[in-house]
């Protein structure tokens, strides 16, 4: 038995809500009575793209009606759309490549990135913990639902490596942000101490 079952791409709808609540916040932001930085809101609103995202990179689109566990070949269409990058990337990223390994370590560096911009954590540990559970989350989703048969399932062997990979890079995100904060730093004394000499 054979069935051709379509994935929808959570980033345009994802998109849509994510400028509506652009939106009201921005319209909300003139009554209220402390206003937020344009470079928070910036990258708040960037770290919940990138977690759309990354949402559809790893579950690879969802379908509406529960996939037929009796079919022995399943086939997904999706569509071609500006947003069909995301379908590509997310099919080609299984197959076992030296490449793939290298863009499952590039997929989470932004999430270390922004954690550590967005939360300003003064204990790494407390960053790495938060890495690690929401590399382990996403994966949990992705294979909740592929049980429920609203994904693809791609569950193989070597999913440990890409999440050992997904764990690296966003460690990787970390340090960047903390050498880079320590560099800053180090700048501000040099000027502070070099204007009072």
């Amino acid at each position: 038995m054979h069935t051709n079952y379509v994935l929808y791409n959570i980033v345009p709808f994802g998109f849509l809500v994510l400028l509506v609540y652009i939106f009201i916040d921005v319209f909300l932001d003139y009554f209220r009575k402390e206003i937020k930085s344009n470079q928070r809101r910036v990258t708040l609103y960037s770290f919940l793209f990138y977690l759309l995202c990354l949402l559809q990179i790893k579950v690879g689109g969802i379908t509406l009606l529960p996939l037929n566990p009796a079919d022995k070949s399943r086939r997904f269409i999706t569509a071609n759309d500006w947003f069909g990058i995301f379908d590509s990337i997310h099919f080609n990223m299984y197959l076992w490549s030296y490449s793939s390994i290298v863009y499952n370590f590039l997929l989470l560096l932004p999430l270390g990135i922004f954690l550590c911009i967005l939360f300003h954590f003064k204990n790494i540990n407390k960053a790495i913990f938060l890495v690690i559970l929401c590399c382990l989350g996403t994966e949990l989703l992705r294979l909740l639902l592929g049980s429920f048969s609203l994904v693809p399932r791609n569950i193989g062997s070597i999913d440990a490596i890409y999440l050992l990979c997904n764990i690296l890079g966003g460690i990787i995100g970390i340090l960047i942000v903390k050498i880079f904060t320590h560099i800053q730093m180090k700048r501000k004394d040099k000027v502070y101490n070099g204007s009072f000499n």
